[in-house]
């Protein structure tokens, strides 16, 4: 089996870097090493990664401590530090399911079948839990209203809308090469990579839930912008906030993928590059025209409501 490293970017999770240490621990695969950097956290998260460090020992590296980088910043650093061919994602508040790693390993084997210079991300379904792992959703697209089918086919919905969840990527090293660095440019850490495959590679959405995808209070992701109508109706004082966050969010990153990437993109690809990047300095008249000249739609029906009413 081939070597993994698992990139873990942590920050104020000590009460959840245990479980999803844990977890590893209790994969069928034993061939990984953990890559982790402590992002000047206030809490005890150091210490639990010194402690997980003695107890694994050369399965385990810890980068020095430093100043605080932010999300991606961070996941930049750890992701930069590993070396094998094969890396995992990890947030250090999520949970693996037992078979994650065969599954997403056996989807990798079979995508660089064609290719290891191919840039891949695999990646899979979750269930959404609480704080205290209670059930708040089976499947993290269906509570999110994504078809993943949409997203790796068509770039443009990629553009604006993002499928892949950190907690269940598996990348390869032609993915990392190409990617990275992502600071300065990348509004998420899923998000980038995934971006760069639909371009230049492949995305592999895998059916099987694969994570436990906890949301808390202190969850860097926004909420879903609507689950339902009413829902819409019933958060219609912080709906507007919320578009304007995720608009910012995707138009700021379409502008340095485009700066990133441009040259390298077809006609079609860097004219939807620029038109999402313009969204967010533009009035709404304007951002509407562009949404429907350019095809930047949600994959929800419900979704897209809410941004030509809000945005």
């Amino acid at each position: 089996m081939p070597e993994i490293d698992i990139a873990i970017p942590a920050h104020n999770c000590a009460a959840w870097l245990d479980n999803l240490i844990q977890s590893i621990l209790q994969q069928e695969v034993e061939t990984w090493r953990i890559v982790a950097r402590d992002d000047a956290s206030t809490d005890d998260t150091a210490a639990r990664l010194a402690a997980w460090k003695q107890r694994l020992g050369d399965r385990m590296m810890i980068l020095p401590p430093g100043p605080n980088l932010g999300m991606v910043g961070n996941y930049d650093a750890v992701l930069t530090a590993t070396t094998a061919h094969w890396v995992m994602l990890a947030d250090p508040d999520d949970i693996w399911k037992p078979h994650k790693m065969m599954v997403q390993i056996a989807a990798m084997e079979a995508a660089e079948a064609a290719g290891r210079d191919i840039p891949i991300v695999v990646c899979s379904n979750a269930e959404v839990v609480d704080d205290h792992l209670g059930l708040i959703a089976s499947s993290y697209w269906d509570w999110v209203r994504m078809n993943p089918a949409l997203y790796t086919s068509v770039f443009h919905h990629l553009v604006v809308e993002n499928p892949v969840l950190t907690s269940t990527m598996m990348v390869n090293r032609a993915l990392l090469n190409a990617s990275l660095p992502m600071s300065g440019a990348a509004s998420c850490p899923d998000w980038w990579p995934a971006l760069v495959a639909s371009a230049f590679g492949r995305i592999i959405c895998r059916p099987e839930v694969t994570v436990c995808y906890r949301r808390h209070s202190q969850n860097d992701s926004t909420v879903p912008i609507t689950l339902s109508i009413g829902s819409v109706l019933a958060r219609i004082s912080s709906v507007h906030t919320i578009t304007e966050r995720v608009v910012k969010q995707y138009s700021v990153q379409a502008s340095g993928f485009l700066r990133r990437y441009g040259h390298l993109l077809p006609a079609a690809d860097k004219r939807t590059l620029e038109a999402a990047g313009s969204l967010y300095s533009i009035g709404p008249l304007a951002r509407r025209w562009r949404v429907l000249r350019h095809g930047l739609w949600f994959g929800s029906s419900i979704k897209n409501v809410g941004l030509m009413l809000f945005m």
